[in-house]
């Protein structure tokens, strides 16, 4: 073969794979990109929604107020109402007084957890926690307009502990494999001393961090709409919290952490039995755990509503150093790879939470993000690929 032989070959393949790339992955060639900000006051604690009618629920705890309350968007999320209640606080024992650490009227009170959408019947569930939960949720029935509050049962896990939902994501309705239909939600483990008399006491960083090593990651499930709540087996690595899961098209879990004990990237592992177990924890080549220290930030977690593909939404600070540069990324092989990434705004980050829209409704094509610094953004798929990619 001539060298000119060689050379068209090798134009050949490379065309090939060009398009070999661009087929793979679900560009949205209809959509134009968009991106938006808008200021929200979030005094602690945030979470997002969608409702199954398309309404944007954006979640906030009010300290002052004691009180979990919600703003609601019907048409995509360009105009809010004013936030409502969603319920009071409740009272729990001997819970995120850490030794004296944290100090405050919240003090043995819940703060807002975690909101989880029954997708078999709309219901959304939102939770109050702290360091451990509490035997209640609130729920509602008409897509967030009014909400009750009742009480639930939570089971001990396998080493006697309680799961909190507190500082982690939303849950998932179950749409494939055998289980379909339960709800699941990631939930973590504040572990401390076991006494004598058999009580437990529930620490973040108490005691010298003597116990902060030990805590671990887990799931919450229910199989009865929201009732009864079983806890999954640990998560095989000791130190992860404020988790994410998503449910894949192949009917698995997958699962991203926080690392708490040590320096070093996002911890990751997978379930194949609707979440009551989990494989292959490892800590993840790519995702970083971001700043301001060695334990890192809780991100955030979303597939986009496609049965066809598995598109994966992560949301962290784009630097190592400081929780800044509030950036996103985009995996099309299962969290495999994040080819693309984009910042969705400079400055101050902190936690974030993530939802996406549905179809059919004025929320399609949106992704949702809001981060505990006073702001809140949607943009959708387009603009994120429009940047630069790694």
């Amino acid at each position: 073969m001539n060298l000119n032989s060689i050379f068209i070959v090798a134009g050949f393949l490379t065309l090939f794979s060009t398009f070999s790339l661009l087929a793979s992955q679900p560009f949205e060639s209809n959509s134009k990109p968009f991106h938006e900000i808008r200021e929200v006051e979030i005094p602690v604690m945030a979470h997002l929604a969608v409702a199954q009618d398309g309404s944007v629920l954006l979640f906030r705890e009010n300290r002052e107020k004691k009180r979990i309350e919600v703003q609601r968007s019907t048409d995509g999320g360009k105009k809010f109402s004013a936030f409502y209640e969603v319920g009071k606080r409740f009272k729990i024992d001997a819970d995120m007084s850490d030794d004296g650490r944290y100090k405050g009227d919240h003090v043995g009170w819940t703060e807002l957890a975690n909101v989880t959408i029954d997708e078999t019947n709309g219901n959304i569930l939102t939770f109050g926690a702290g360091l451990k939960p509490a035997p209640i949720l609130y729920r509602s029935q008409d897509h967030g307009k009014t909400w009750k509050q009742e009480s639930i049962t939570i089971k001990p896990d396998k080493n006697g502990w309680l799961a909190t939902t507190y500082c982690t994501d939303p849950g998932v309705t179950l749409k494939y494999g055998k289980k379909r239909g339960r709800l699941l939600m990631p939930a973590q483990v504040f572990v401390g001393p076991v006494h004598k008399d058999g009580s437990r006491t529930y620490l973040n960083k108490g005691q010298g961090r003597k116990f902060f090593a030990q805590r671990y990651g887990s799931a919450l499930y229910s199989d009865d709409g929201g009732k009864t709540w079983n806890h999954s087996a640990p998560f095989p690595i000791l130190g992860t919290s404020e988790p994410s899961l998503i449910e894949l098209k192949d009917g698995s879990i997958y699962y991203n952490a926080r690392t708490h004990s040590r320096r070093g990237n996002k911890i990751i592992g997978r379930s194949f039995d609707g979440g009551e177990s989990w494989k292959d924890g490892h800590e993840d080549d790519e995702l970083f755990d971001g700043p301001p220290d060695e334990y890192g930030c809780k991100g955030a977690l979303v597939r986009l509503r496609q049965d066809d593909k598995d598109i994966l939404i992560f949301s962290s600070p784009g630097r190592k150093d400081k929780r800044d540069d509030i950036t996103v990324r985009v995996s099309f092989d299962q969290g495999k790879s994040w080819p693309h990434r984009r910042i969705v705004k400079k400055g101050p980050g902190n936690y974030t939470w993530l939802a996406a829209g549905r179809k059919g409704t004025p929320s399609e094509g949106m992704i949702y993000l809001v981060s505990n610094k006073d702001w809140m953004a949607r943009f959708n798929l387009a603009w994120i690929l429009e940047g630069n990619s790694k």
